[in-house]
C-alpha cells in the first residue's frame, strides 16, 4: 500500500510518498508525478522520502527518473537516503539534494544491475 500526497509552499510542490513505492504502485507515482511536472514546469519539486518502507527496481528505477529531471530529495530515512545515494555521486547531488548531473543514468544503470 501506499499514499502520496501534495503540499505546495511557495515555490516548491512536495510529493510525501508513504508506504511500499513498488509493483502497481509505481505505475500510480508516475502518473501522480507526470501531473505535476506537466501542471506548472516553473515551481521546484521536492520528494519527501521519510515514510517510505520498501522500494523494489521499478520503484527505484522511477525515482531515477525523477531526480535526472530535476526533483529535489528532501527528508529521508537511513534507508531511502541511502537509496538516494546510489542514483550519484557526491559531486552530482549538491547541498539542497538537487540532482541531475550529466552522467547520472550511466550511474544509475550500474547500480540497478547490482540489485
Amino acid at each position: 500500500m501506499m499514499r502520496i500526497t501534495r503540499q505546495q509552499d511557495g515555490e516548491t510542490i512536495t510529493l510525501k510518498i508513504e508506504g511500499c513505492l513498488a509493483g502497481e504502485w509505481v505505475n500510480e507515482m508516475k502518473r501522480c508525478w507526470d501531473e505535476v511536472k506537466t501542471g506548472d514546469r516553473r515551481r521546484a519539486i521536492r520528494i519527501d522520502l521519510t515514510d517510505v518502507t520498501f522500494i523494489d527496481a521499478a520503484g527505484r528505477e522511477l525515482l531515477a527518473q525523477m531526480f535526472a529531471s530535476g526533483a529535489i530529495a528532501g527528508a529521508a530515512n537511513v534507508m531511502t537516503r541511502t537509496v538516494v545515494e546510489q542514483f550519484a555521486s557526491s559531486e552530482q547531488v549538491n547541498q539542497s539534494g538537487q540532482s541531475g548531473q550529466p552522467g547520472m543514468r550511466k550511474d544509475l544503470e550500474q547500480s540497478t544491475k547490482r540489485t
